[in-house]
């Protein structure tokens, strides 16, 4: 699949800051092959440098890559199975506080080690609860041995996206789903989850009408269950052909009519019965991003997908603040 390849490749093409005014691109790859191996292994290793995943999909070798992207599809009860959705949190073990990251050092001739911790600055002052972390866990360390790796810099931002990826993607998830959906999502996709029983709250459903006019609107299913804003919100849904629109500043006329802003169409239109999502300061969905797909019994696909904080890249690469998302209304201490 030529244009993942091209698309990961423009991704890791991309200069970032290194120190002062220097800039380096995000992933290089500097390696003698000398020997003999298995392709998919050797495809592996090669795409773990710029935090690639290969699989096959109709046939052909394609790729997926950890890096921003869009959501792409929407879950709610509303398209789930009745189990709905099930979680599951990552083994304290894989949660490091302590990364030790190997790369080869071009000037000494031999490698070097760049050790990262969960307590540097760069990293704390993102997210300063990440210092109890360290009471908590105590120092667990992660070797890693940085693949064709030249650049300290490099071998930096590996150590703390692993690090923040380990801290802020902690759960799974997995659901089992319908035709129309599994057919669509693939791995690497980014997915919306509005779940009423972890979110407290019902925002998402089927759509039971549609208004093509200007402005457009939409005609929620089962407006008594549903808590639906007073004031302005984002609206997602499911197009007829599986793409994911999101529209702002919606809002509610009544008799669950939601109405875009003045002067905005439904476009593309969606079909009666597709799914749709509200947010708003309140609530949001939560994200993950897909890493299996497994068809079942012909007409259902059960999906796992893993927790994904978008604001990591960021936090990697320039130190921005680590952002999160709220998902619930449920706060009552256990």
């Amino acid at each position: 699949d030529v244009y993942a390849f091209q698309s990961a490749s423009l991704y890791a093409s991309e200069l970032v800051p290194t120190q002062g005014n220097d800039e380096e691109p995000r992933f290089s790859l500097n390696v003698n092959i000398q020997g003999q191996q298995q392709a998919y292994k050797l495809i592996n290793d090669i795409a773990s440098v710029f935090r690639g995943m290969p699989f096959y999909s109709t046939g052909s070798l394609t790729l997926t890559q950890d890096k921003p992207a869009d959501a792409s599809y929407l879950f709610t009860l509303a398209n789930v199975t009745e189990q709905g959705f099930n979680y599951e949190g990552s083994s304290l073990r894989v949660r490091s506080t302590v990364a030790v990251v190997k790369y080869f050092d071009m000037d000494e001739r031999e490698p070097q080690y760049e050790e990262v911790k969960i307590t540097d600055a760069d990293i704390v002052d993102t997210h300063p609860s990440f210092v109890d972390d360290v009471d908590r866990y105590g120092t667990v360390v992660r070797n890693v041995d940085a693949f064709g790796c030249t650049s300290r810099f490099q071998a930096r931002r590996l150590g703390k996206w692993m690090l923040l990826s380990e801290r802020l993607e902690t759960e799974t998830v997995t659901f089992t789903t319908s035709v129309d959906a599994g057919v669509v999502v693939r791995p690497g996709q980014v997915i919306k989850i509005a779940d009423p029983v972890r979110a407290g709250i019902r925002r998402a459903g089927r759509i039971k009408a549609v208004d093509t006019g200007t402005p457009g609107s939409i005609t929620v299913d089962d407006t008594s269950e549903t808590d639906i804003p007073s004031g302005f919100f984002t609206m997602s849904v499911v197009n007829a052909d599986g793409t994911l629109t999101r529209y702002t500043n919606v809002s509610h006329q009544g008799f669950g009519v939601l109405q875009l802003e003045s002067g905005t169409a439904l476009d593309p239109v969606p079909n009666v019965n597709s799914v749709w999502v509200i947010e708003d300061s309140t609530v949001e969905t939560q994200l993950f991003r897909v890493i299996g797909v497994e068809e079942e019994d012909g007409i259902q696909y059960k999906v796992t997908a893993l927790a994904h904080n978008a604001s990591k890249y960021a936090t990697v690469e320039q130190g921005s603040s680590i952002l999160t998302r709220t998902i619930s209304t449920l706060n009552k201490v256990p």
